[in-house]
């Protein structure tokens, strides 16, 4: 397709893209990602620190229907746009994969805020006093 790459993800995968409208400011999605669909759908999204890329392959049942239905896949990956002090690369790492669906979704969200928490300070009793 020739078309803008949000409007074919919103023809092709119009479930992922209002998931993606609820997490983006205004549901304006291309504000905050940057799309891929070459080899299904892959979508980029940043915070500060870190940069967050989740892949999409709708699912496609089998015509033999002795064999397992494809589930499709949703998954994220997660590394680092800064290095830490004295190394050369960035660290990354998986985060929640499965089949697609939103139940995956919602796994993939919760990773990413649990991977952008930051440790408090605990005030000192002297403090609180």
């Amino acid at each position: 397709m020739n078309d803008k790459p949000f409007n074919v993800i919103k023809a092709e995968f119009p479930e992922f893209y209002n998931w993606l409208s609820r997490i983006s400011r205004w549901s304006n999605i291309e504000d905050f990602v940057i799309p891929d669909y070459k080899n299904g759908v892959r979508v980029r999204i940043y915070t500060k620190e870190n940069c967050y890329s989740i892949s999409v392959k709708m699912p496609r049942p089998n015509d033999d229907e002795s064999q397992n239905n494809n589930y499709g896949y949703l998954g994220c990956i997660v590394w680092s746009r800064k290095p830490i002090a004295g190394e050369d690369w960035s660290r990354g790492r998986d985060l929640a994969d499965g089949k697609y669906c939103k139940e995956t979704w919602d796994r993939i969200l919760n990773d990413i805020v649990a991977y952008e928490l930051v440790k408090v300070a605990k005030p000192k009793k002297q403090m609180i006093d």
